[in-house]
């Protein structure tokens, strides 16, 4: 029996997914929660809440927006497990209590995807050992959202600039759709509190540049990712929820990675 799917949003994430779930043989778009409904989805639509603890499957998939995660990550978990790309919303210090506690106290599970960003793996596994870890992150201002961002905006910037440098909950209250990895990896290491990001914003950028670096007693960690981008999402993000989505679900045979 196909794996049941639920999807929250339909942006550029959100459609690719639901392309991938409709040509995967074991994978059945089960809905789509869209905030009204759209012509071009066959599946069934839901619009409200409530509906989203009245339709289980094996896993939902938020691709909204922080704000949207924050409203529906109660009810979708009331009745599926939930994997979830708006990270960033842990960054409301009453947003990041809440979904822990849900995280914990519930019948299903939470997941937090490594999304843009690769290595998270890593952090974990060296949590307890970690000093540092910080976050370099590289974009064109065209491909940032400057819709939270205090007093600055895409036109201010006519050269390489330094738009932010602290810790990374800070970034992702100015950036919320921008930087959910960062937010996945300070979660997985250090905290959104201890773990820092630096934000630089250059036009002459043409792709979505991310550097992780970690240290620990008697380790350094590195890892770069540069990938197209179009608008704010850059092109590994769409291949890598797919893979995390598999993961969590268990659908692929042969050696397990972990």
């Amino acid at each position: 029996m196909p794996h049941q799917i639920g999807l929250i949003g339909y942006g550029r994430i959100g459609s690719d997914l639901a392309e991938r779930v409709r040509a995967a043989p074991d994978t059945e778009l089960a809905y789509v929660y869209v905030r009204a409904p759209k012509p071009e989805i066959d599946e069934p639509q839901l619009t409200g809440p409530d509906e989203l603890a009245d339709h289980p499957v094996d896993l939902v998939v938020e691709a909204a927006t922080p704000a949207v995660l924050a409203e529906l990550a109660e009810p979708a978990l009331a009745g599926s497990d939930l994997l979830v790309l708006s990270g960033s919303a842990f960054a409301d210090p009453d947003v990041e209590a809440r979904l822990s506690d849900l995280a914990t106290a519930g019948d299903h599970d939470l997941y937090l995807p490594h999304a843009a960003l690769f290595g998270i793996d890593g952090l974990v596994d060296a949590r307890d050992a970690l000093e540092s870890v910080h976050i370099e992150a590289r974009k064109a201002p065209s491909h940032l959202d400057f819709e939270y961002a205090d007093a600055v905006d895409a036109g201010s910037v006519d050269g390489e600039t330094v738009l932010y440098e602290g810790p990374t909950r800070g970034l992702c209250r100015r950036f919320p759709r921008n930087f959910n990895s960062h937010a996945a990896m300070a979660l997985a290491g250090l905290g959104l509190d201890d773990t820092s990001s630096r934000l630089v914003a250059d036009p002459e950028q043409e792709s979505a540049y991310h550097r992780i670096t970690a240290t620990g007693p008697g380790f350094e960690l590195e890892a770069v990712r540069d990938s197209a981008i179009e608008g704010v999402t850059g092109d590994y993000t769409l291949v890598s929820t797919w893979g995390s989505m598999r993961r969590v679900l268990g659908a692929d045979e042969g050696l397990r990675f972990l």
